[in-house]
């Protein structure tokens, strides 16, 4: 299991990956090392649910934000590294994607605000000489709020660095789109993301800090592919089903076995299949994975309707291939029937739309198979 589901708010899934366990393997490992006192390990523990709790609401607000604009939320997923709220499409006017972008540190500069009024109305007595370490900080009111706060403030500030994946990088490009429109503004909000990660590296390297340096490669690496998915969608938004549909597609039968399929599957070309009844209706879709399962089991003698799926997806014609690919992923389908009306145009799977963007931007995309 990946991940474990820990509720539904404001009917939006939140799910925790498994990694997360390992960040209380390493509390208590620090905590073990330092010689910490089970108190002190208690609110180490605490301060890091607690601001995974604040990571939710930061989430959250994105979430929310989207929803006001028509935009759904699949799912919220916190992981060591931070969370994802992970958004059905983006929104397509510019001040929209803005505010679904500032709406999440909006929500840690809230609760900045909220602790620093706490800590003056409620500890205005606080003291700190910059001689105590952080274990003994944190196992104190004052402390455990006051690194609270300062964290949340650093969440606000560090999200608003204008680079990719960050939400700097998306406001950024939400002002730049008012302007340019969103492929020019991608384009420019990548090169400007890129340049401050290679300053992060460099900056890292010389200060001797390597999650700085960490840091730089992932902006760098997600600033170009945030540029290279705005580039395929929109060359994909320009291109109908139809165009690129395969029509002389293989008709597969209920009385086929996986090896009549599997011979044909070596052979190049197709990779999933359709699977017709003697009626010649469509009785169920044979994904490569599969085909790829039966020959590891060694049950190629098998009749493809031990193999083949009942989900079956038809598109329209004149549906765009970015659509297609979005609803595809979405429902986990790896072929889509084109047709018009009740008539079967021809079909359309995942690696035809994979070769189509290699061979228009020359650009590679991993299948899932």
């Amino acid at each position: 299991m990946k991940s474990l589901h820990v509720g539904t708010y404001w009917g939006i899934p939140v799910k925790v990956h498994w990694t997360f366990s390992l960040l209380f393997l390493g509390v208590l490992g620090f905590g073990w090392y330092k010689g910490a006192d089970p108190l002190v390990l208690f609110s180490f523990a605490s301060f890091i649910i607690i601001m995974f709790v604040c990571v939710i609401l930061h989430e959250y607000g994105h979430a929310l934000a989207a929803r006001k604009f028509g935009v759904q939320t699949l799912d919220i997923i916190i992981s060591p590294i931070g969370g994802i709220a992970r958004l059905k499409k983006l929104p397509e006017k510019p001040a929209q994607e803005l505010w679904v972008a500032i709406a999440g540190p909006l929500v840690n500069l809230v609760i900045a605000s909220v602790l620093f009024i706490v800590l003056f109305l409620g500890f205005n007595d606080i003291s700190y000489d910059g001689t105590e370490e952080f274990l003994e900080l944190i196992a104190t009111p004052a402390g455990f709020i006051s690194l609270l706060f300062i964290t949340n403030l650093i969440l606000f500030v560090f999200n608003l660095v204008p680079a990719f994946p960050m939400d700097g990088g998306r406001i950024l490009r939400a002002f730049l789109s008012m302007h340019y429109g969103k492929v020019k503004a991608t384009m420019y909000a990548s090169t400007i993301g890129r340049i401050l990660a290679v300053g992060f590296i460099f900056i890292g390297l010389f200060l001797q800090q390597i999650m700085l340096v960490f840091i730089g490669i992932f902006v760098f690496v997600m600033a170009r592919s945030e540029n290279q998915q705005i580039m395929i969608k929109d060359r994909l938004s320009k291109v109908l089903a139809h165009e690129i549909m395969n029509t002389q597609f293989t008709r597969l039968h209920l009385s086929n076995t996986m090896m009549d399929v599997f011979q044909r599957y070596i052979r190049g070309g197709e990779k999933n299949y359709l699977i017709f009844d003697s009626l010649g209706n469509v009785s169920g879709v044979l994904p490569e994975l599969f085909i790829k399962e039966a020959y590891k089991l060694g049950e190629l003698g098998n009749s493809v309707n031990s193999y083949m799926s009942n989900t079956i997806y038809y598109a329209n014609q004149e549906m765009t291939l970015d659509q297609l690919y979005e609803d595809m992923n979405l429902k986990g389908v790896a072929i889509a029937i084109i047709k018009n009306g009740d008539q079967i145009l021809g079909v359309i799977d995942r690696q035809m739309i994979y070769n189509f963007i290699q061979l228009q931007l020359g650009t590679s995309v991993t299948s899932p198979t």
